[in-house]
């Protein structure tokens, strides 16, 4: 399977790096967008979403990925149904899958599911039954020629059902309201007799590869999103708002404020990154005290110690984010989910308008939260740069 995984890997990323919410037009989103119709069921669902993907992809992209489906497709849907059985773990009573923090769960599904099973490696293994015939034959006939949507829902479908052999779970719960199968999915779950539940676990913008989809439940931060998601055509009745232990407010005892600012990175390239340090010299040169936070995953470690070797660069492993937010007195990013954790916190929120200021020009049209809410530009700040006062 390491090549079939590597494929989907790709898939992925070639995706990812085409588009970004800050590339598309928002007036070309919300025009394709509202020139669909309106969905008859939840693969209809899916479709949609998956039609709004293809539209941010470009078209020999697009052409690549249908081509490299069909020659998949039959030959992978052969292996999953020759796959064998999983023996049967401990029954649990919801499968989580989510490789990061299981404190993005709400507290009330962890006391409704006390048997909750986190599995971070979840797309390790494939299988698909007979009974699953009936739902890849009226995707055949629905849709015969999307063969990029159909093969990567077989997919999902097929791990989907590995994990149910496994555990028997009463809810499959997921944080993917980006996948164009997760309607699909919903629809899947419901004849293995569970339930499909969605938990938001970053920030979320204007952005059509967010479109359409339904859950049963779909736990959002607050009413913001709601409105965004359902701009967007998601399903309206399946949003809960609740703050899951991740986001609610920390107690700050036994933190100083030993830094003034602190900027968290996301997935600059090197060209980008220099901009921000040289703000942040500008910063240090006015007495403040200025540490860097990479981001775990996307920053370049090699570059940010060298760009940044002037400045205190956090261990993200020793020093968690927590610790990191309540010590400092000013939190910057372009746009980021620590944003939003520092408003919560009652923590000073600088949003970066100089790394890329195209990009904080849009912020509003895309309807990124902190800019409703009261917060600081970092040109502002450089430009009051004087020395600190106590």
């Amino acid at each position: 399977m390491s090549l079939f995984k590597q494929a989907i890997k790709i898939f992925d990323r070639v995706i990812w790096k085409q588009q970004t919410p800050f590339d598309a037009s928002v007036e070309q989103q919300k025009k394709f967008l509202n020139a669909l119709p309106e969905p008859m069921d939840d693969i209809d669902r899916a479709y949609a979403q998956y039609r709004c993907q293809m539209m941010l992809t470009r078209r020999p992209a697009r052409l690549l990925y249908q081509l490299g489906a069909m020659l998949l497709l039959t030959v992978y849907r052969r292996r999953f149904r020759a796959a064998a059985a999983p023996e049967r773990a401990e029954s649990c009573d919801a499968v989580f899958l989510f490789a990061g923090d299981r404190g993005i769960l709400p507290d009330c599904l962890c006391e409704e599911y006390p048997a909750l099973r986190q599995i971070e490696k979840f797309q390790e293994h494939f299988l698909l039954t007979s009974d699953d015939d009936a739902l890849l034959s009226q995707m055949h006939c629905r849709y015969p020629t999307a063969y990029f949507f159909r093969f990567k829902c077989m997919v999902k479908l097929a791990m989907y059902r590995y994990l149910y052999e496994a555990y028997r779970p009463r809810a499959f719960i997921v944080s993917e309201e980006y996948s164009y199968t997760s309607s699909l999915l919903t629809e899947y779950c419901h004849q293995l007799g569970a339930e499909h539940i969605n938990v938001m676990h970053g920030e979320k913008l204007f952005y059509i590869r967010d479109s359409f989809f339904r859950f049963d439940r779909c736990y959002i931060w607050n009413e913001l999103y709601r409105d965004l998601f359902v701009s967007l055509r998601a399903e309206p009745t399946q949003f809960c708002v609740e703050l899951p232990p991740s986001l609610r407010p920390w107690s700050a005892n036994g933190i100083d404020k030993t830094v003034d600012y602190t900027y968290y990175l996301q997935n600059e390239s090197e060209k980008e990154l220099g901009r921000i340090a040289a703000s942040l010299h500008k910063l240090q040169a006015a007495g403040y005290t200025v540490a860097v936070r990479p981001h775990p995953l996307y920053s370049d470690k090699k570059a940010v110690e060298g760009l940044f070797a002037d400045f205190v660069i956090e261990n993200c492993v020793a020093i968690d984010i927590k610790t990191s937010i309540l010590r400092t007195r000013h939190v910057v990013a372009r746009y980021s989910t620590v944003l939003y954790q520092a408003y919560l916190n009652g923590v000073s929120m600088v949003i970066d308008d100089i790394t890329l200021p195209q990009q904080y020009q849009k912020l509003e049209e895309v309807r990124f939260f902190g800019i409703s809410v009261p917060h600081l530009r970092l040109g502002e700040v450089l430009k009051n740069n004087s020395p600190k006062t106590a």
